[in-house]
């Protein structure tokens, strides 16, 4: 029987050959990561603080409770504290384990704005003027939807 030969090519990927990542999508990836990344770590304090400290706006194991029985979230809150709470409440709440659990949330999605905005700087020094644009107005959305200037129906 003849041995059959099988020849391999192997390709060496230098530094010289490797594709550069695109400014922008550096500049939105690292603000996203480090912004998402203190997000989690403030949400993950509050909530030890909330457990451990027990100090909180709301009855945490009346939520959990309400929740696992399948109520939504409009029930669960007004068995709660009585109403559905409206725009940013965690403000006003931030020495509590859940306002600080909040606010940690908030945070990581608020990354998105200031990483929507230089990644259309960079992409405006690029210029890649339809995609900056696009990343600008992308921005004001992100802003006026966190401002709650678009909220959702009631």
């Amino acid at each position: 029987m003849a041995q059959e030969m099988v020849i391999t090519k192997e390709i060496i990927i230098t530094e010289e050959t490797k594709p550069k990542p695109p400014l922008a999508a550096i500049v939105y990836g690292e603000i996203i990561y480090w912004g998402t990344l203190l997000g989690a770590i403030i949400a993950t304090i509050g909530t030890a603080f909330a457990f451990i400290a027990g100090k909180n706006y709301r009855d945490i194991p009346q939520v959990f409770s309400l929740a696992w029985q399948g109520n939504n979230i409009a029930t669960v809150w007004n068995e709660v504290i009585g109403k559905l709470p409206q725009g940013h409440w965690y403000l006003t709440k931030l020495s509590s384990g859940d306002g600080l659990t909040m606010f940690g949330i908030a945070f990581g999605v608020f990354a998105v704005i200031p990483a929507m905005f230089f990644s259309g700087l960079a992409l405006l020094k690029q210029k890649e003027y339809l995609f900056s644009a696009l990343a600008f107005i992308a921005g004001l959305i992100c802003i006026v939807a966190f401002l709650g200037l678009i909220a959702l129906p009631s």
